[in-house]
């Protein structure tokens, strides 16, 4: 019984009903991207003081959208803990304690999800996931882009091989169609669309790695694969979230792909495991 009324349960923004749309406009979409890539990609080129404060004002409007996604579209101080969670663990980086960083990250994906519990909140646990992936990912990049030398072309590199992920997903499933992905967490996504944004993920790499005078294609197509197979995986764990909360965005602030949150979520798991292989390849430190 309840599987079925959450079936039946309007799709919202956020919170507030709103009827299907199917697909989103393709013209939107374009639109949107030329207004907001530019002012992108000029924060990732000069780096701090702008990449720095584009992480943290899209870490605040993530965490935000997350927690009214978990609270029927209000934002409650369960919302304000997981800001004041944020909030700190960018401060221990900013004083060179990553570790610190990442253990407060850990500690307060925990203490909002028994804060959620506790004030009788829906789905504590995922009112805490929501934390500990919007911590990682704004710690994540902050650390990728402040690698000396190498910085500024990993994260180039990394954004748009989630772009084109999700490019590829896009025209690829929109134009072959065929057996669906995920049909129960996301009805539009297909089989052929993640070959596309893999194929175009793999591509760039590829190009991005001749351009910078590489010769050996092994890593830059294992590269890409990976990072479209975790960026569709980060696209799937928050489809699910919305799914479960009957929310079809998780916000209304860019036009044609709704949220902060709808538009990065494929960047959620792929920063954190860059990060992490380069710990453990030894190119880059704690």
């Amino acid at each position: 019984m309840k599987g079925v009324m959450a079936q039946q349960r309007p799709e919202r923004i956020a919170g507030e009903a709103v009827p299907h749309r199917g697909f989103r406009s393709l013209g939107l979409r374009l639109r949107s991207a030329a207004l907001f890539a530019p002012p992108v990609f000029a924060a990732i080129y000069f780096g701090t003081p702008w990449f720095d404060l584009l992480i943290i004002a899209t870490g605040f409007v993530m965490a935000w959208e997350w927690a009214r996604m978990c609270s029927g579209g209000k934002f409650t101080l369960v919302g304000w803990a997981m800001e004041a969670g944020i909030a700190a663990c960018l401060l221990a980086l900013y004083v060179n304690q990553l570790i610190l960083s990442l253990a407060i990250a850990a500690v307060v994906a925990g203490v909002v999800g028994v804060f959620a519990r506790a004030r009788g909140h829906e789905s504590p646990a995922r009112i805490a996931l929501g934390a500990m992936l919007v911590s990682v990912f704004c710690i994540a990049f902050l650390w990728l882009r402040a690698l000396p030398g190498d910085g500024l072309g990993l994260v180039v590199w990394l954004v748009l091989a989630v772009w084109f992920t999700d490019a590829g997903g896009y025209f690829f499933g929109r134009s072959i169609g065929g057996p669906k992905l995920a049909p129960r967490i996301s009805p539009n996504k297909t089989w052929a669309g993640l070959g596309g944004g893999v194929l175009l993920a793999v591509v760039w790499s590829c190009v991005w790695l001749v351009w910078l005078g590489g010769r050996d294609l092994m890593p830059a197509i294992g590269a890409g694969l990976a990072i479209a197979i975790l960026a569709q995986i980060g696209d799937l764990t928050v489809s699910a979230v919305k799914r479960r909360f009957g929310v079809k965005d998780t916000g209304a602030l860019i036009p044609g792909h709704g949220g902060v949150l709808d538009r990065l979520d494929g960047m959620l798991l792929t920063g954190p495991a860059a990060a992490i292989v380069l710990v453990l390849s030894g190119k880059g430190w704690i």
